[in-house]
Parts: structure tokens; sequence; C-alpha cells
């Protein structure tokens, strides 16, 4: 489906992002690895989460109806060969390619019962949690394979993480009429649309101070990091904002955010070579 296909995209466009701010060298095969998985992924959440889509997203409902078979083998192969291709680049890789298939299952499936927990998609911010870490991990883990220090490390990560968490619980945002439906207890189903917004704004600021403290480790890529940190307010007050939640929009700015700027930062490398 395109929109996992842009998620890909924006995935490799992440981890160039990562190897660049991180200075090692590009590894293609891990950029290839990045893309499999975030299909794989996104293509079985396309396939699961068709009750919510129903109300949420209704047209991409309609396309997955009848083609489920079709998209669980597509997934399955991809994330085959991602595993494959990390592999090649190291055993690490490929372990750290397993962490969002492994925090998928544990989300979706009923794995902790036995011990009283209840399951994790029940359980308020895990969503969230569990979507940003699955990226925070192969965005800077993979790169920093091939780190000295892991100095930077200490700050990718939690960048990421971040990030990605904001960006989820945006688009809870979008989907809170649906997800209100379906009993699904996101952050704004729970506390309101306009108390995530000072949520979200309250982390954004935290991060902004974050990237702020560690600014001296990255000085040939300053400019682009103080960019983003403007980006991310700027989304959160425009998509938490009722009348401007159109769900191409969305995608483009905020799924898009990392092809934003991975080119923004392939142009600035070009007008000013670090």
């Amino acid at each position: 489906m395109a929109s996992s296909i842009f998620l890909s995209v924006s995935g490799v466009l992440m981890l160039y992002f990562s190897f660049n701010i991180l200075e090692v060298t590009l590894s293609p095969i891990l950029l290839c690895a990045m893309f499999f998985v975030i299909y794989s992924v996104y293509s079985l959440n396309r396939v699961t989460d068709q009750e919510e889509d129903a109300v949420n997203m209704p047209e991409r409902s309609a396309l997955v109806q009848g083609n489920e078979k079709i998209l669980l083998i597509l997934a399955v192969v991809a994330y085959i060969v991602a595993l494959f291709l990390g592999w090649l680049a190291s055993p690490f890789a490929a372990l750290i390619l397993l962490v969002p298939i492994v925090l998928g299952i544990a989300y979706s499936k009923d794995v902790f019962s036995i011990f009283g927990i209840p399951r994790l998609k029940d359980i308020l911010f895990v969503k969230s949690f569990v979507v940003a870490l699955s990226w925070a991990a192969c965005g800077a883990l993979l790169p920093a394979l091939y780190l000295e220090s892991l100095t930077k490390l200490w700050f990718v990560f939690p960048f990421f993480f971040i990030k990605m968490f904001i960006n989820t619980v945006l688009f809870d945002v979008r989907d809170v009429k649906g997800d209100t439906l379906n009993d699904v207890n996101t952050v704004p189903v729970v506390i309101g649309v306009s108390w995530t917004k000072r949520l979200l704004l309250t982390i954004q600021t935290l991060l902004t101070v974050w990237t702020a403290l560690f600014l001296n480790l990255f000085n040939n890529y300053y400019p682009v990091l103080i960019a983003s940190m403007i980006y991310g307010y700027l989304y959160i007050i425009y998509f938490c904002t009722e009348n401007n939640r159109n769900k191409t929009l969305l995608d483009l700015l905020v799924d898009g955010e990392w092809i934003i700027t991975g080119i923004g930062l392939w142009v600035y490398m070009g007008v000013c070579p670090v």
C-alpha cells in the first residue's frame, strides 16, 4: 500500500539523518533493511487495525478488505528480507531489527496475562511508547553499531523516541472519534484534545532543552536540529486545532517529517559541507 511505502521511505530518511548526525559512514544495506522492516510492520498494522480504520480511515479499510492474505504474505517476506540484510551488516543489526516485531506482538497479544498484567494495548500511553521505542531503537542503534564513543547516542535515542511519541499521539488526536467508539484508551480519548495539546507542547519543550544541552556535540548540524524543534512546535499547535485535522496533510507533514528533515539535511550539507 502507498501509505506503508511512504512510511518506509520516511524511515529510511530518518536512518539517513541518524547516520549523518552521528557522523558514521552510511550503510546502504541497513537503509534497505529499515525500509523493509517498516513496510512489514505497517502492512501488518493495516490488517490488525481494520476495525478502528473503518471509522477513522474508511478508504484505507476498504483497500485492505479482501487483500488481507496478500498483505500478510508481503509483510512476512519483507521482514525476512530485512533480517537477512541486517545479518549481512552485523548479527547485532539483525537483533535490533527484531525489536519492532517483538514489541508489536507484546503490544497486540495478551502475552502477559499469566502475570496478571492486562493486554498492553489496553494500557494508557503504551501504544505511543511501543511505536516510539520501535522507531528509536532502529533509528538510533543501527548507526551506533559503528560508533567508537556512545556519547552522542545519549542524545539521539531520546531525540528519536520523543519525536515519534509526539507523532503517534498526534495521530491519536486525528483518530479520537473512532478510538472513542471502539473503546481504545488513547491519550486524547482519556484526557481530551486540549490537555493533549498542552502535554505535547510540554514534551516538545523538554526535548528542546535536551537538544540545547547536547548542541555543542553537533556543531555541524545545529541549524537542522533547531529547525526540527521549531517544526515540532508548529505541527503540534496546528494539528491539535479542531479545524486543522486534514488526514492527508497530517500524513504528509507528520509521518513525512523525516522525509522533510532528511531532504533538508541533504540540502544543508550541499550548501554548507561539513
